[in-house]
């Protein structure tokens, strides 16, 4: 029993391996099975430790480099093909930005094992989080009407194109290590943490319908706008 969190924690890595190997082949329905997998995988591992009993310094470093694959190298390869495949910047660029993403990934986890943990919410916008933001842009650009689209783009247009993305990309980069708050969605705390996090669910089940994937980008776009509201005045957060 005691090797389960360890063992869901190495599922977290495989999916993400694959959800590399589905962004490379193009394949949007493996790479949102991939990466939402990982991110259960993620939330279920620390729950079976508490369940077992368990807790190790071994599997607080075998989740951060799990996460550091499925939500740090992903969320660089996502990023990498957002910019090459859809908005056509040439490489080495698109890559070198995914790959600023992935350094920003791994330096938020490796300064989050040196934190105490077991607060509730978080400062900075957590990795798995950022990789879904990544997740709804790049499988929204994928559909064909968007991709068709943007093909079309040219000259002026074509520039501002990879501006604004490069642009979205670096924010991303900065996010994951500021000093804002986010809030997570455990259980607990003030009434206006928990509003914030019924106005987070409802937000997400009301816009899916009309924005699809790209729902996943524009709910984490504006979580440290409802965490603002949902923590003032809080001092549950993880630094």
């Amino acid at each position: 029993m005691k090797h389960i969190p360890n063992l869901l924690t190495l599922a977290n890595a495989i999916c993400g391996m694959m959800a590399i190997y589905f962004i490379v082949n193009a394949s949007s329905t493996g790479l949102v099975i991939a990466l939402l997998s990982a991110a259960t995988f993620d939330a279920l591992d620390g729950w079976a430790a508490r369940k077992v009993g368990v807790s190790s310094e071994l599997g607080k470093q075998l989740d951060s480099l799990a996460d550091a694959i499925s939500f740090g190298a992903v969320s660089g390869f996502i990023w990498s093909s957002i910019l090459a495949d859809f908005a056509r910047m040439p490489q080495p660029w698109a890559m070198l930005i995914g790959a600023l993403v992935t350094a920003s990934s791994i330096y938020r986890l490796g300064v989050f094992n040196l934190k105490e943990d077991g607060d509730k919410d978080f400062t900075g916008m957590p990795t798995p989080a950022n990789a879904l933001f990544a997740l709804g842009l790049w499988s929204w650009m994928g559909q064909w009407e968007n991709w068709d689209w943007m093909m079309s783009f040219q000259g002026t247009t074509l520039l501002l194109c990879h501006v604004g993305l490069v642009a979205l990309a670096l924010y991303t980069v900065f996010w994951q290590n500021a000093t804002f708050k986010v809030m997570s969605l455990k259980g607990g705390g003030t009434k206006r943490r928990k509003w914030g996090q019924y106005i987070l669910v409802g937000m997400f089940v009301i816009m899916i319908p009309f924005f699809g994937a790209l729902t996943l980008s524009i709910i984490v776009f504006l979580l440290p706008i409802i965490s603002a509201f949902a923590l003032k005045n809080s001092a549950n957060t993880i630094k």
